[in-house]
């Protein structure tokens, strides 16, 4: 079976992790977040944790969604699941984090930003809407 190249649905789904893995860092690594003085060590390193997290995640949904496909039938179509699986798990549980007690998409005194709702929800959206592109593609291919 051939290499996996770069397809609607694997782009769409590559565009999302790139997305979400370089914007938390360019989000949170700044005064708002890494810098911000009111944070104790503890909630830095939490943070930092988060943006690690991020990119690990990122880069397994990659993996999966350009690894060569092993020789058994639904190979490919169960490595493109994870790839959005696992590439939409990192903006999911950001989406409820707004569940736990005591939180704000922003704290009060930051005027900008507050778009994680609509960010977080764009990237799991992509994520779904590249793995069923792909795997329509990859039915068609199978049939010929």
């Amino acid at each position: 079976m051939s290499q996996p190249t770069f397809t609607l649905g694997r782009t769409l789904i590559t565009i999302a992790n790139l997305l979400y893995a370089v914007g938390a860092f360019l989000a949170d690594f700044n005064e708002t977040h890494v810098y911000n003085p009111r944070w104790p060590p503890h909630a830095r390193f939490h943070n930092g944790q988060t943006m690690t997290l991020g990119i690990f995640l990122s880069t397994t949904s990659l993996y999966f969604a350009y690894k060569r496909p092993a020789s058994v039938p639904g190979a490919a179509q169960q490595s493109v699941f994870y790839s959005a699986l696992i590439g939409s798990f990192y903006c999911a549980a950001g989406l409820t984090a707004i569940l736990y007690p005591g939180t704000d998409w922003k704290d009060p005194d930051i005027t900008a930003g507050g778009a994680q709702p609509v960010l977080f929800s764009g990237v799991v959206a992509a994520m779904w809407v590249g793995y069923a592109l792909e795997r329509r593609r990859l039915g068609k291919a199978k049939a010929l």
